[in-house]
C-alpha cells in the first residue's frame, strides 16, 4: 500500500512534468513571435529552465560558499519570475493576436546571453575555494608574537652553527660580502647578522662594503 508520502511525491512529479511541458510550449511560442528561427525557438525555454535548475542546485546545496549560495538564490528566483512573466506575456499576445512591442523583442533576445553570463559567474563562485585561515607557527613563543621588531636573525639559529666566529668576524669590522663568504650564507643573511650586531652593541656603525 502506498503511503501518503509516496502519493505526495507522485503528485509532485505529475505537477512538475505538466508545468514543465506547458511552460516549455509557452516560452517556445514567445520566442517564435519575437522572430526566433522556429527550428531554434525551443532553446529559449531550455536556457531558462536549465539556468533555474543550476541556481536551485547550488542554492539548496551545502558545499558552496555563502556568496555562491546567495547569487544562486537570486538567479533561481529571478529566472522563476522571468518564466512566469514570459508565459503570461506569450499567452496574452497569442490570445489577442497582438504583435510584440520592440522592447519585448529586445528583452527576449537578451535572455540567453544574460543567463549564460550568470551561470558562468555562478560556476566561478562555486569553484572558488574558501580562503585558508593562516595561523602563526606553533613553535614561536609569546615574545616572538608580541615583538614586531624581531627579525629573521632574532629567531633563526646561528649561521653555520658558529655564533662565536660570526661575532668575532663582525667585531673585526668585516663587510657584508666577506662575512657571507666566511660563514657560507647569503649576502642578505650576512646583512641581517650585521644589523643585529649593530643593535646589540649599541648602534655601532656597519663596516663599509668591500669594493
Amino acid at each position: 500500500m502506498v503511503s501518503a508520502r509516496g502519493w505526495l511525491f507522485a503528485l509532485l512529479a505529475v505537477v512538475a512534468a505538466a508545468a514543465a511541458v506547458l511552460s516549455f510550449a509557452a516560452l517556445r511560442d514567445l520566442a517564435r513571435q519575437c522572430g526566433f528561427d522556429p527550428r531554434l525557438a525551443w532553446l529559449l525555454p531550455v536556457v531558462v529552465d536549465a539556468g533555474a535548475a543550476a541556481g536551485s542546485l547550488v542554492w539548496l546545496g551545502s558545499e558552496a560558499t555563502d556568496s555562491a549560495r546567495r547569487f544562486a538564490r537570486s538567479l533561481a528566483l529571478g529566472l522563476l519570475v522571468l518564466s512566469v512573466v514570459a508565459n503570461a506575456l506569450g499567452h496574452v499576445l497569442e490570445a489577442y493576436g497582438l504583435e510584440p512591442a520592440w522592447w519585448v523583442v529586445v528583452a527576449v533576445s537578451g535572455v540567453a546571453p544574460a543567463v549564460l553570463g550568470a551561470v558562468v559567474h555562478l560556476a566561478v563562485l562555486v569553484g572558488r575555494e574558501r580562503a585558508p585561515v593562516l595561523e602563526p607557527p606553533q613553535d614561536l613563543d609569546d615574545a616572538d608574537l608580541r615583538d614586531p621588531g624581531l627579525s629573521w636573525w632574532d629567531t633563526a639559529p646561528p649561521a653555520s652553527g658558529q655564533p662565536d666566529r660570526a661575532s668575532a668576524l663582525i667585531a673585526g669590522g668585516i663587510g657584508r660580502r666577506r662575512l657571507a663568504k666566511e660563514l657560507g650564507v647569503t649576502e642578505h643573511e650576512a646583512r641581517q647578522l650585521l644589523e643585529a650586531s649593530r643593535r646589540t652593541n649599541g648602534n655601532a656603525p656597519i663596516a663599509p662594503e668591500e669594493g
